[in-house]
């Protein structure tokens, strides 16, 4: 009973602080009056990297540049099946997984879109998954089950996309719910957020690049 009651604290903390930073980071994102570029990046920083590491003073979360980089076998697999389908299904091309969205004014000026997806994005992009996969795994791994923390952080990383992208569509929680549990995943396996890292940054450079080419 005891152990069920802490469970429950922890999940509430957990939750609590999961909402006051969407809160802030929405509402700062929809009440600033920039061009819709600089404050993604800024924000992104603030709420999913200063707040975890410096704030809210998390003992858990510090950087460790030392992991083993060895490719795991399981992970390979992965890579290859979710790049296959990614590729194979175009239901997912108008899922807005790319940034130039924010930006589709700049499309002709291909410096600008060589700065945010080499630049801006990495940023934005590394920022995310310190919070969901290094920081949100390690903590709901004290009270939950290996799957149960990944499923967590995956729905956690689904409510997010809707909000930011305000799409509410079953192919895009769907999509985006596969995505945040295997790049839980790699985590687990690797304790490295540099794997789930360059597995959606390649992600959204492939998609882009398709964009762009329909586009043109």
């Amino acid at each position: 009973m005891f152990s069920k009651i802490k469970l429950n604290q922890n999940f509430f903390i957990i939750f609590a602080k999961v909402v006051l930073i969407y809160s802030g980071f929405l509402f700062l994102l929809n009440n600033l009056k920039t061009d819709g570029v600089w404050e993604t990046v800024i924000l992104n920083v603030i709420f999913f990297f200063i707040l975890p590491w410096l704030i809210l003073k998390e003992e858990i979360v510090k950087f460790n540049f030392k992991n083993n980089w060895a490719i795991d076998f399981e992970i390979l697999i992965l890579w290859l099946v979710f790049g296959f389908i990614v590729l194979k299904l175009e239901v997912f091309y108008f899922l807005k997984l790319n940034y130039l969205t924010r930006v589709d004014y700049f499309l002709n000026d291909w410096w600008v879109i060589l700065f945010l997806n080499f630049i801006l994005i990495p940023i934005i992009l590394f920022s995310q998954e310190f919070f969901f996969r290094k920081y949100l795994i390690k903590k709901l791994k004290v009270s939950f089950s290996v799957i149960g923390s990944l499923v967590i952080q995956a729905g956690l990383f689904v409510v997010f996309e809707m909000l930011f992208f305000e799409i509410f569509i079953w192919q895009f929680i769907l999509f985006n719910f596969i995505l945040a549990f295997i790049l839980g995943f790699f985590y687990i396996k690797t304790e490295n957020i540099w794997y789930s890292f360059l597995t959606r940054w390649g992600l959204i450079l492939i998609l882009d690049g398709i964009i762009l080419y329909k586009i043109q």
